[in-house]
């Protein structure tokens, strides 16, 4: 097994184990929020899948951007909620009903709206994928649905031990994942500051800022409800991001590699400094 290969099923290893740690540990005694509450169905969904990849798509189309980084935008503007990202919208005092209901929404929206951006990407840019909707399937089953199933479903069959487990698994998963990250970034490291320049990294930040700015202006009265969907709506799933983005312009591997380091890098450290930056 080659470096890259063992690489990648590290970092699915700590994905899979923090999605499941979230399962394992909420408690859903009621149906999921967003079922309950229609009205804030659409406008987290208008946040995530209309605003924000309206916004990626007229920025792609105006600016005169390197090959690669725009597919890679829009990507993940089409892309679900990264997977983990639910502890982190509970942390922000989001209801577990409202986060664990938008990690699914999101992943069975997403399958129809990357379609759509293929075929808008086509018509209006010229660029084909080669984008297997099985694979992507395939992604998200193994990412999302599956640990979080399994999580939710030992949850409710032994509700004393699943808390700890989960606890257990959540602290092993993040420490896979940060080591896998420390690794991806010295083996990637020099593709990131390949791709700085032509300012790619300024409309990567405009874009998140925006992001977050959209979840705020639809998340209603609710704090934790606006910060979760304002994070939501920029810590998307990086590997969807990669497929496409990959299947349009094989030949600029390090740029599409480059470009989704940057910007996950920057979904993760931008809110954390808008947060502090009033106080």
């Amino acid at each position: 097994m080659d470096p890259t290969t063992l690489l990648k099923l590290v970092l699915l290893l700590g994905v899979v184990l923090m999605v499941f740690s979230i399962g394992a540990r909420v408690q859903l005694d009621e149906p999921l929020l967003l079922l309950r509450r229609p009205t804030l169905t659409l406008r987290s969904l208008l946040a995530m899948y209309v605003l924000f990849p309206a916004l990626v798509l007229l920025l792609v189309w105006l600016l005169p951007l390197r090959q690669g980084v725009g597919a890679v935008l829009l990507g993940f503007a089409v892309s679900p909620v990264l997977p983990p990202w639910a502890k982190k919208g509970t942390a922000l005092g989001a209801r577990a009903d409202y986060v664990i209901g938008l990690e699914l929404l999101s992943t069975a929206v997403s399958l129809l709206v990357v379609q759509l951006m293929i075929a808008i990407g086509e018509r209006l840019f010229g660029v084909t994928t080669s984008l297997d909707p099985k694979a992507m399937v395939m992604v998200l089953l193994a990412t999302v649905v599956l640990p979080l199933g399994l999580g939710i479903g030992l949850a409710r069959l032994f509700p004393r031990s699943s808390p700890r487990l989960g606890a257990v698994a959540d602290r092993v998963g993040s420490v896979v994942l940060l080591l896998g990250a420390v690794v991806l970034l010295g083996v990637h490291g020099l593709k990131m500051l390949a791709v700085v320049g032509e300012g790619t990294v300024l409309i990567i930040l405009v874009v998140i800022v925006f992001g977050l700015l959209f979840g705020e202006l639809l998340g209603g009265s609710d704090r934790g409800i606006r910060g979760a969907l304002g994070s939501a709506t920029v810590s998307r799933h990086p590997a969807i991001a990669l497929l496409l983005a990959s299947g349009a312009f094989p030949q600029q591997q390090a740029t599409v590699i480059g470009t989704a380091l940057i910007y996950l890098l920057a979904s993760i450290v931008v809110p954390i400094l808008l947060m502090r930056w009033p106080k």
